[in-house]
């Protein structure tokens, strides 16, 4: 992925690139949590974006007055929200993940214009010698749509170490190692029968080294329960079987999983 090989540029090469100068990293990089996120106005980060391809700078404290009249709320999950501008349909939101080396900020954001919430995790540079100053940097897992790849969570682990929680469908349960078009989980271009968000089947967790570039899969969490809607016949067969086979918190490492495959294609046949 792209933006993925530009992330792992800027950080092994020890320099964050930005606008203005750049900031070089100590020979020990540093990693924060949450609570050292700037709080920024949801609907500026619309705007940091449009501004990546100018590599231009922004003022998020100057953004944040053009937009006061949208008001900023704090979710009980702890992501921060803001409607778009009369005539302007959906939201901005975004929850703070962590920070690197006090100069990049990540930020897990969701952006619903007129169609479904979309999820990605923001790269953002801060601009040394300027507080509320940012640039858009890159982003990874953008595009995910709800049970289709959305991101269900993120946390930064160390200086190197992201880890993502990514929805699935079933059908991307049973194939997300096939690597195929159809089990992709960064990607809406695939729209399985049970595509809605109600139809979440689990998550899928990855865990990116954002100094080699390199990603791998740590476990798989099932989530199906009793209220869940079958609307995919294919579904019910891998409901029953999660549900008299699985542990109560359903939580499989991949070793785990591989073995939850074998046993699950014995008892349900092929995954079509």
């Amino acid at each position: 992925m792209e933006t993925r090989n530009n992330l792992a540029k800027l950080l092994s090469a020890g320099i964050m690139l930005t606008a203005l100068s750049p900031v070089v990293f100590g020979a020990v990089h540093s990693h924060a949590g949450p609570d050292s996120v700037a709080k920024f106005h949801p609907l500026c980060l619309d705007v940091l974006k449009q501004w990546q391809e100018d590599g231009g700078a922004v003022d998020m404290q100057s953004c944040a007055q053009q937009y006061q009249s949208s008001e900023v709320l704090e979710t009980a999950e702890g992501a921060y929200y803001a409607q778009r501008p009369k005539g302007q349909p959906g939201y901005m939101a975004y929850k703070p993940i962590g920070s690197l080396d006090d100069s990049m900020e990540l930020l897990l954001v969701y952006d619903k214009r007129s169609q479904n919430p979309i999820t990605s995790i923001y790269f953002i540079g801060k601009i040394p010698g300027a507080e509320m100053t940012r640039d858009f940097l890159t982003t990874i897992e953008e595009g995910g749509d709800r049970c289709l790849g959305g991101v269900s969570d993120a946390r930064l682990l160390s200086s190197s170490l992201l880890e993502v929680d990514v929805n699935a469908t079933v059908h991307q349960m049973l194939t997300f190692m096939d690597d195929s078009a159809s089990s992709n989980t960064s990607t809406v271009s695939f729209k399985p029968k049970n595509y809605q968000a109600y139809a979440c089947a689990g998550t899928i967790t990855k865990n990116y080294d954002l100094l080699t570039n390199k990603m791998h899969y740590s476990k798989v969490s099932f989530t199906r329960d009793e209220s869940r809607k079958v609307i995919d016949k294919s579904a019910v067969c891998y409901d029953q079987y999660v549900a008299e086979n699985l542990p109560e918190n359903k939580v499989l490492d991949m070793t785990e999983y591989a073995q939850f495959l074998v046993d699950y294609k014995k008892s349900c046949g092929a995954v079509k």
